[in-house]
Parts: C-alpha cells; sequence; structure tokens
C-alpha cells in the first residue's frame, strides 16, 4: 500500500510539473472565439465580385477602420447593408443604397453601436448587390470587430484574418497586400 501511495504521489508531482512546464497558453476572449477563417470573403455571382473582409480594427488610426464591402464594376449598387450583432440588434442599417465611388465613412460601419459605444466580436451582416443587367444577390456573413489592446495580440499570429485594407482593385481579396496592423497588435 505505501508502495502504491508513493508511486501515486510520484506521478501526481510529475504531472503537475509537466504541466506548468508548458507555459501559459493565450487566452482567447470568447467575443473572439469564432473570428477569422468560418466565413467566406469572397463572394462570385456570374461576372460579380464582393469582398467583405472577416476581421477590421475600429481604432481611429486610418487603417482598417471601416467594415465595408469592396465590389468590381459590374456591381452598380448595394442596396440595405447592415451590421447586427450575434443577438440580432442592429449596429448599422445604412443608407438604402451605396455604390463604390462614395467615401467609405459615408457607408462604411465605424464599430460603433448606435448609442455610441464600442462594439467587440462577432456580428454579421447583410447587403443586396445589384449589377448592370439588374440582377439581384444576397450577400451575408460574419466577420469580427476587434478592439485593438489587451486580448487582441492573438490576432497578430491568427491565420484566416482578412481585412479591409486586403481588398484587390477587382472585389476579391489579395493576399500579398499586409494587413496594415502596427499599432493594434
Amino acid at each position: 500500500m505505501k508502495n502504491t501511495l508513493t508511486l501515486f504521489t510520484l506521478l501526481l508531482i510529475s504531472s503537475a510539473t509537466t504541466c506548468s512546464s508548458q507555459g501559459d497558453p493565450k487566452a482567447f476572449s470568447q467575443e473572439y472565439e469564432s473570428c477569422c477563417g468560418t466565413q467566406p470573403v469572397e463572394f462570385s455571382y456570374e461576372k460579380k465580385r464582393i469582398y467583405v473582409p472577416n476581421v477590421f480594427t475600429p481604432n481611429k488610426d486610418g487603417v482598417n477602420d471601416y467594415f465595408f464591402p469592396t465590389v468590381n464594376d459590374v456591381v452598380t449598387d448595394v442596396w440595405g447593408f447592415a451590421v447586427y450583432s450575434i443577438e440580432g440588434d442592429t449596429m448599422l442599417y445604412q443608407k438604402p443604397y451605396f455604390n463604390s465611388r462614395m467615401p467609405v465613412q459615408e457607408y462604411g460601419w465605424d464599430g460603433l453601436r448606435p448609442d455610441g459605444t464600442r462594439y467587440k466580436g462577432a456580428f454579421r451582416y447583410k447587403m443586396r448587390v445589384d449589377d448592370m443587367l439588374a440582377n439581384k444577390h444576397i450577400v451575408e456573413g460574419r466577420a469580427c470587430a476587434i478592439v485593438c489592446g489587451s486580448g487582441s495580440e492573438v490576432f497578430q499570429t491568427k491565420s484566416g484574418c482578412f481585412y479591409p485594407i486586403q481588398a484587390g482593385k477587382e472585389g476579391t481579396l489579395d493576399r500579398s497586400i499586409a494587413n496594415g496592423e502596427k499599432d493594434c497588435f
């Protein structure tokens, strides 16, 4: 019995030492759990191309501050661009229509709730896109608002994150463009 108790104690100490020697894993904020890589960022319908980033960092540093779709020149208009919290609260319901020639500050979401507080984490979006032939398609998905600071450092190396700045000229993702985030992470 004494040998069994000694063996058990040694195993318990050994396990504790092994677990603690692995280092502390980075905590991943619950708000960011489903961010990056879970939703498509490129949508194609015939010749229409729409790129919608899956993350943005509304910290007013001039980089990735607005969430918005980028479209190619076949898309003439975007109607009813809306952003909802995961719970279903409306964060943004944009003007009934916009096009890519309008300044992003007029139609993109700046990460603020209607009451002016900062939104953090996953959200949903939905819009209708029209082309020159009046064909209409609904584009919807999920993305994340990253609040820079504590907890955001996990996005420095997280794969599958695509930012507004990575929009290609043809309404596609350009993976060769760096995310531009120097101050956030």
